[in-house]
């Protein structure tokens, strides 16, 4: 029998599991207000074959220039207000806290997966053993969030909004003493722009160089199709402009190296904890400049090498070339050689990952 087979069982299971943190950890409804501008997304997605014109289209070795323009029309749009009850997961008693923001494909189960063997990959479950408190949540449209309008709402500058709005009520509801940003891939550049514009202790980026030269392999290679229509079960409800991955095997060349991780989680991730992601944050971010020179707080890089979106498949020679980005940062570390491919927290290093994240904070006085 084939592990999708196994699927609604196992995710039952998966459900149903004791967790060591269940009683330390809740689950919450946060609202958030923000005003920001928006842009005009003019991709138009009905079917698979649209999806491989925009593919091509954010691909092409001239994006962004006039011969291929990124499908956006013209200037953002004045400020628009809108309030958004971001579903999230709150662990601890306030004091030190750390606001982790996944990445695209992806759910707050990329921080705290429920699966039987998960514990060596549950960076919640690490971090509250070290006494930080964790706020983890799940980007707008995604998960225990909103399932927001794809190309109107969920795009980069309000998801920004939206983590600085949530580092706000970790101070104000959540008795935070110090806040830590933690952000995963798109996840990372949604934490340097919160960064950029509010004051935080500690800034840690993974699935992350800084640059988006290596950006056509991970779009190309994830085979990206219309997630209600790939698997109507699961993502019917969502609009057209939500988009996953083809399947297993593509999800698992975008996101794992051989041989440092488990097939089982590469299962694991896609048929369980995967989420589909809105087509206005890819161009949105593309479009934005996020002014890393502004960040002030340390700032910690820590890269699987074998990461195909960040680097291209190898990140030695790559990642140091944030020590050109973040110029105003009080401490700049990185770290480009972790055996793992782009989801480091799935892969066999994750463990060690963990420590050196906390040894870092640590010596920052980012501590309990």
């Amino acid at each position: 029998m084939h592990f999708h087979q196994l699927l609604p069982i196992f995710a039952a299971a998966a459900q149903a599991l004791p967790q060591s943190t269940s009683a330390k950890c809740r689950d919450v409804q946060i609202p958030i207000t923000v005003s920001t501008p928006r842009f005009v997304v003019t991709a138009s997605l009905q079917d698979d074959w649209d999806v491989a014109a925009l593919t091509l289209n954010l691909t092409r070795r001239d994006v962004t220039t006039s011969a291929d323009p990124l499908p956006l029309n013209g200037e953002p749009s004045d400020s628009v207000k809108s309030t958004y009850t971001v579903g999230a997961t709150l662990c601890g008693n306030g004091g030190p806290t750390l606001v982790l923001t996944h990445g695209i494909i992806e759910s707050k189960l990329y921080w705290r997966p429920n699966f039987p063997g998960s514990e060596k990959y549950n960076f919640v479950d690490a971090a509250l053993a070290q006494g930080y408190s964790v706020l983890s949540y799940d980007r707008i449209g995604v998960g225990s969030s909103p399932k927001v309008n794809s190309l109107t709402d969920a795009q980069f500058q309000v998801e920004v909004a939206v983590l600085e709005g949530l580092v706000n009520y970790a101070k104000t509801k959540a008795h935070a003493t110090q806040v830590a940003l933690i952000g995963h891939s798109y996840g990372s550049y949604i934490s340097s722009g919160a960064a950029s514009h509010i004051p935080v202790d500690g800034l840690v980026l993974t699935g992350f160089s800084g640059t988006f030269d290596h950006f056509a392999p991970f779009v190309a290679g994830a085979g990206l199709r219309i997630a209600k229509t790939q698997n109507p079960l699961r993502w019917g409800h969502l609009d057209f402009g939500y988009l996953t991955t083809s399947d297993l095997y593509a999800e698992t060349y975008v996101y794992y190296a051989e041989p440092y991780f488990e097939h089982s989680v590469a299962e694991y991730t896609y048929n369980v904890a995967s989420e589909p992601f809105a087509v206005g944050e890819l161009p949105s971010v593309l479009a934005t400049t996020i002014n890393y020179e502004d960040i002030k707080a340390p700032v910690l890089v820590l890269q699987g090498q074998f990461d195909v979106s960040a680097c291209g498949g190898n990140c030695v020679g790559v990642v140091n070339g944030t020590k050109e980005l973040f110029t105003g940062a009080k401490v700049l570390e990185y770290v480009d050689n972790l055996p793992a491919g782009h989801n480091l927290n799935f892969h066999k290093v994750a463990p060690q990952a963990f420590q050196k994240i906390f040894t870092f904070l640590k010596a920052q006085g980012v501590k309990p």
